[in-house]
Parts: C-alpha cells; structure tokens; sequence
C-alpha cells in the first residue's frame, strides 16, 4: 500500500520570514570598523546565510567557519570573529517578530486535511527549531522535526532529509516510496539536497532565493508561492477527496 505524499519544509524563509536575522545584518553591516569588502551585490539575507553556516555548538567547528566564509568580505581575522560574536548575541533579541510565511497556515490546513504527512528539515539548531515549535503551534501540522543537532551533516548533504525519511517509516509503519516525497525549500543548497536524496524538489520564489540562481538548480517544481503547490497535479486528488 502506498503511503500519502510527504512533504518536508525548510525552515527559515519557507516557514517562518528570518526578520529578526535581516534586521540584525542591516545594524551590523553599517559598522565601518569591520571593513567590508566584496558586499555591493549582497542582500541582507546572505549575510544571514553566512551566519547560519558558520553557527554550531562545536567551538572549534564555528571558528573554522567563521574564517572560511567571511574571508571575503571581512579581511580581518579578528574583526571576522567580532562580527560573529555580535551577531550571535544579537540576533534573538529581534525574534519575537517573526511569524509564519504568509498564505503558509491555509496550506498547511488544506495538506493535513488532505492526508499529507508534513516535516521539517532545517539546518538550524533544536533549540531555536523548539522555541519556534511551541510560539507557533508548528506541532498541529508537523509531525518530524529535524536540525542540525539530529544529524552529523547538514544540507545539501542528504543526511539530514534521511534522517527525517527514517522516522517517517517508523510512523506510516511501512517502506517510504522516494517518488512520493518532496522537500520544499527556498535556496539552491535545498533543491541539492533533495537531489542527493533521491527526492523530489520544490523550489519557492517567495523566500531568499533568487529566480535566477533557482533556476539553475533545475528543482522538479519551480513556484512563485508556497500556496501553488496546491495546484500540483500530484497532490489534486489528495486534496479532491
């Protein structure tokens, strides 16, 4: 017997909007004292990105990361670790304003009524994934939950959607058909991801990625909005019903 579609969602910008991480780059990025170079064509959400790739529990881990990924456009190694450090202490002070994606609660009232099994697949840590959880209810319509504190990898490795698979079997109580599931995510690291996975992809351009670079990702579906993908063929009949 086939299982109903399972949907994974990507956190931040296809979840919830990543004001507090936005806001908190436009304070810092106006500080001369870090001496920016090469950031005429950034936005402030790849600010945050940078952020979230650097960020981990592991001390040696983030300091190997930090120096990697803003090299480019904060020469100075100390300064490169300042800005972390304020950004880090920064940021959860803006939280409270974030919210869900607009038009994303109809959708998932429409999927759950539907029979689809809905999850979450996020590179952020479980601490932040849990504060969200309980603010915004996320439990009424998400039943797996994965971070980056569940799995050794993080996106695009496919580790951590296997992960979030590996419970979904436990829960249908019978083998997972990878045609039938989809991860939707806002970045191309997402549509990779899904790719290494053996998955379907749905790339949104309503989040912080751009047409252009989404594009190239070549997803299995390319959307405006998160509430198109209820105009999927594959999913109609679920939602008919």
């Amino acid at each position: 017997m086939s299982h109903p579609p399972i949907l994974l969602f990507d956190f931040d910008g296809v979840i919830i909007t990543q004001k507090s991480l936005e806001y908190t780059a436009s304070k810092l990025i106006k500080k001369r004292f870090y001496g920016w170079k090469n950031i005429e064509n950034m936005r402030l959400i790849d600010f945050a990105r940078l952020f979230e790739e650097s960020d981990s529990k592991n001390r040696l881990l983030a300091l190997r990361q930090i120096n990697k990924v803003y090299k480019p456009i904060i020469p100075n190694i100390w300064k490169r670790n300042l800005f972390f450090i304020k950004f880090k202490r920064m940021y959860p002070n803006y939280e409270q304003f974030e919210s869900l994606k607009p038009n994303l609660k109809e959708v998932l009232k429409k999927l759950k009524k539907g029979g689809f099994e809905l999850g979450i697949v996020s590179n952020t840590s479980k601490r932040r994934l849990n504060i969200f959880r309980q603010k915004l209810n996320l439990d009424k319509f998400f039943s797996v939950f994965i971070s980056r504190d569940e799995t050794p990898y993080r996106k695009p490795n496919p580790y951590p959607i296997i992960s979030s698979l590996i419970k979904f079997k436990q829960k249908v109580n019978h083998s997972i058909n990878k045609d039938n599931v989809y991860y939707i995510g806002d970045l191309p690291a997402d549509i990779e991801c899904a790719k290494n996975a053996n998955i379907n992809s749905i790339a949104l351009l309503s989040g912080h990625g751009t047409k252009e670079d989404l594009e190239k990702s070549n997803p299995t579906f390319l959307l405006p909005d998160i509430k198109n993908i209820l105009e999927i063929e594959q999913f109609k009949k679920f939602l008919l019903d």
